[in-house]
């Protein structure tokens, strides 16, 4: 009975004293009696996937030994079983650490009499490191782990040079072909920012970074749900073997040197999921009062004001009330939740590029990150810090525009990390100080932080040209020492439809901007209602601040305004091409460009289907990336048009019971203006075939010559200047010549010798360039619009508003006797754009003031006289429109 009854035990558990005297193994996974209710429990914590298939990827290639910082039986338990739920290789053994709770039951209560009896009788228990314990685990292919940090491991390596896990790895190594991979694992159970304090509850719990047993429980307990299990950087014992020292002590100083590299790479995860220090906004606020910048900034006001000390004081508190964030990690966790729900319901679903978020997880993990998206939709900086937030990443601090500060979103936004701005600093210069340095504080303790470099949305779907106020201050912070860098992060977020079509379409036909309230929030509810297709999301190649600042290190504290001036301009746009380089070609972006390379109100499908094709196919040629959905994109196009019309932004045309005539879309004019701002979406990537297309085209044959285009396509990028952001780092020339291969590629033209003209354009490319250079037409036209206003102005004086206006009528009237074929020309934005170019190039003059002397603040535009220069961009308007009608006298 007794022989059957041990055979039933080792068939059950595989373990008995005999074989495994030592005791740092369990089976399998953990044993213990609540076990079934804990896996469930840490079924929640995530892991992301592409660590997960590294660890199957290195469990191939030889074993797995994990390591992590602090000893604990309940890490080792949490990791076993969450590992083994994945699928990954699991820790059956550990070192230096018994899990007598965790065994087998049988095995469990034989193993510690046995120790007990072995303790009393030698004075020590068996040790694994001389009987060759953990090479054999390893020889039989098992993973194991081992703690970086502790009371004993540190006595054992420092005090009396023993046994050291990491040490013993090494040597195992020597003996090995395969390799031993040393993986830090970090187990963060709760993401609430630590704060800096030290009272009694710390005493009793330990601390934070080292809990004890109790801490460490309520942590699971309090955030389970959320808690995030990540890989720092892998070590490979067999790379490091040929850089170790044949010296012993020697080499302990580089095996201690490896420890503190494990060290750090776990520590610098952690960092990147919880981030650093939370200070509360009252300490914020005292450290920021009691700068000495600030504090003689405020002795010198209280001088010229003749005020009191404390009142001068209390004013810059309360602009750090209005500006100051109230970070609270709960609201941002319950916020998740709640947009999760949205999005769920209003969307098809986010695509977020795996690839390059793993770039931004890896430069957060040292860095300070500046998120900088473009700002297409209110929910941009919403969708953003989901998307972090689900991915482990530390939310940022948010610049948010004062505007948004209404009750009762205003506290909500402050608890989700936002921090307010006034949309103007002019004449605020005490405002500005305190705003300047409480960002640079910001960053000094290593907060992340995002802002849009746009300032406001984008009503026209293409990026606006940037604003440099927040970025130069940004710059200023590591110029003057309050951090060692900045990492930037352009980030591009597209939409399929947008929720604020109604009212970008208002604001763009000359409706005032209606400014954000309550009452926008009741009404907000139609929003859920609505379907708004798929949301991309893309992060660009990490830039780091210090490394752009090299090229001005040693001459940039003498940078005169200007020239200091152009160096933030060259960093916004190089901020500017990343994001537009890092967004996707949506179908909704094709098929608005090809609907609206014509002015007719209806369009055959298959018109549309070839042009659409061909815009694809170019697109394709210039290796941009593509949204999913495009994989399949004869579906995907059909399905976008359906779409469309399903949103009534077209209508289709077709007897049900006529099959022998084709589908015809139509187009209203008061639609154009939308799917323009869709179409813009992917015009940065069309926008040098445009040009070269409308140079070819403006020529007296198709046979032409590199001179003549580059001759145009200067003009047309300085003429464009205020609506398109160029990469300064492609000349001109070079810019041709890759879109001139491109189409000798596709056989749209073909090169006939080395002649004064060698290029011919093809049939083929005599369709492509139409299609092309209609995607421009509507900012020639609206760029004549303001130009033929201009007569307005001789008259009298008008302010930005009242002209933009009166060119809003002269624009209906040049439509109606069709003057202009393009409604989308008649834009306010496109208006502003081209008077802000004619006021530089001096076509129209701005003064301050009207001539009796009143409304002195008031800018006004009046015409410069300059009657050639009119007449000069109206002929070259004329020419690349191939109207004469253009040409003004």
């Amino acid at each position: 009975m007794e022989n059957w009854w041990q055979k039933k035990i080792k068939a059950r558990t595989g373990f008995t004293v005999k074989k495994d005297p030592y005791g740092y193994a369990i089976d399998k996974k953990p044993e213990f009696l609540l076990r079934p209710l804990f896996e469930r429990m840490i079924q929640k914590t995530s892991m992301p996937e592409d660590q997960q298939r590294q660890l199957e990827d290195l469990a191939k290639r030889g074993n797995v030994v994990y390591a992590i910082k602090y000893r604990s039986q309940f890490d080792f338990v949490y990791l076993s079983l969450r590992l083994y739920q994945l699928g990954l290789p699991s820790p059956s053994f550990v070192f230096d650490l018994h899990p007598y709770f965790w065994q087998p039951r049988w095995y469990g209560l034989k193993i510690i009499p046995y120790h007990l009896y072995q303790y009393f009788r030698q004075g020590t228990l068996p040790n694994p490191y001389d009987g060759g314990y953990y090479k054999e685990k390893l020889m039989n292919g098992q993973s194991g782990l081992f703690f970086l940090l502790g009371k004993r491991g540190y006595y054992q390596r420092t005090v009396l040079v023993g046994n050291d896990p990491l040490e013993h790895l090494v040597d195992i190594q020597k003996e090995r072909e395969t390799p031993i991979f040393v993986v830090p694992l970090v187990l963060v159970y709760t993401r609430y920012p630590t704060r800096q304090r030290r009272g009694f509850w710390e005493v009793l719990l330990g601390q934070k970074d080292q809990p004890g047993p109790i801490r460490k429980f309520l942590s699971f307990l309090r955030g389970y749900s959320a808690a995030v299990l990540e890989v720092g950087e892998v070590l490979n014992l067999q790379e490091v073997q040929g850089e170790l020292s044949a010296n012993v002590s020697e080499r302990r100083k580089q095996i201690f040197q490896l420890r503190r590299e494990l060290i750090d790479s776990g520590e610098e995860s952690r960092r990147a999921i919880v981030g650093p220090t939370l200070k509360s906004k009252l300490e914020l606020k005292e450290i920021i009062l009691h700068h000495p910048r600030l504090e003689t900034f405020m002795q010198r006001r209280a001088k010229s004001t003749n005020q009191e000390i404390w009142k001068v004081r209390m004013e810059a508190d309360q602009y750090l009330d209005e500006i100051a964030a109230n970070y609270s990690y709960t609201m941002i966790q319950l916020g998740e939740r709640i947009l999760s729900w949205v999005w769920n319901n209003v969307f098809d679903g986010i695509e977020v590029d795996v690839e390059s978020l793993q770039k931004v997880k890896r430069a957060a993990r040292t860095n300070t990150i500046i998120y900088v998206p473009c700002h297409k939709s209110h929910i941009d900086y919403l969708v953003l810090s989901c998307i972090l937030f689900r991915n482990s990443l530390y939310c940022p601090f948010i610049a948010a525009g004062k505007n948004l500060s209404f009750w009762p979103l205003g506290p909500l936004f402050r608890s989700a990390g936002a921090f307010f701005i006034r949309r103007s600093f002019k004449g605020l210069k005490f405002y500005t100080e305190v705003f300047t340095l409480y960002v640079k504080t910001m960053v000094q303790l290593g907060h992340n932080i995002e802002f849009f470099i746009e300032g406001g949305r984008s009503r026209t779907g293409k990026m606006v040209l940037p604003k440099m106020g927040l970025l130069a201050i940004l710059i200023q912070a590591v110029e003057e020492g309050f951090c060692d860098d900045l990492v930037f992060v352009p980030t591009s977020i597209c939409y399929d439809r947008i929720p604020e079509e109604e009212s970008y379409l208002k604001e763009l036909t000359g409706g005032a901007k209606v400014d954000e309230n309550i009452g926008q929030l009741v009404r907000a509810r139609r929003f859920l209602k609505k379907r708004y297709g798929r949301v991309y999301v893309q992060f660009a190649e990490p830039l780091s601040l210090q490394r752009y600042l090299e090229r001005y290190r040693n001459g940039a504290a003498e940078l005169r305004p200007r020239e200091r001036h152009a160096m933030y301009r060259d960093f916004s746009y190089r901020i500017i091409n990343s994001i537009n380089q890092a967004s996707l070609v949506t179908p909704h972006a094709i098929a608005a460009s090809a609907l609206l390379t014509t002015s007719r109100h209806g369009v055959s499908l298959a018109e549309l289907e070839e042009v659409s094709k061909t815009f694809y196919d170019y697109l394709v040629k210039q290796n941009v990336r593509f949204s999913n959905t495009l994989r399949n994109y004869d579906a995907a196009i059909s399905e976008t048009f359906v779409d469309l019309e399903r949103g009534k932004l077209i209508g289709k045309l077709k007897d049900e019971d006529d099959d022998l005539e084709e589908e015809v879309f139509t187009m209203e004019d008061n639609k154009r203006l939308t799917l323009e701002y869709y179409k813009n979406n992917i015009i940065h990537f069309l926008l040098p075939a445009a040009f070269v297309s409308t140079s070819i085209l403006a020529q007296q044959t198709f046979r032409f010559s590199m001179a003549q285009l580059l001759e145009d396509i200067a003009f047309m990028k300085d003429f464009f200047k205020f609506e398109f952001v160029y990469d300064n780092e492609i000349s001109n020339e070079q810019l041709v010549k890759d879109v001139l291969r491109t189409f000798e590629e596709m056989d749209w033209l073909h090169r006939m010798g080395e002649k004064d003209q060698p290029y011919v354009l093809a049939h083929m490319g005599l369709k492509a360039a139409h299609s092309l250079h209609g995607l421009l037409r509507n900012y020639f036209e609206g760029y004549w619009l303001v130009l033929r206003a201009c007569r307005y102005l001789s008259k009298k004086p008008y302010t930005q508003k009242d002209f933009i206006k009166k060119v809003m009528g002269l624009g209906q009237k040049a439509l109606k006797l069709e003057l202009i074929e393009r409604p989308e020309s008649i834009s306010n934005v496109l208006f502003g754009n081209a008077l802000k170019y004619y006021l530089e190039k001096s076509v129209v003059e701005k003064k301050t003031g009207d001539e009796k002397g009143k409304d002195k603040g008031q800018e006004w535009y009046t015409d410069a006289g300059n009657r050639l220069l009119v007449q000069h961009y109206s002929k070259q308007i004329s020419r690349f429109l191939r109207s004469p009608h253009f040409a003004l006298q």
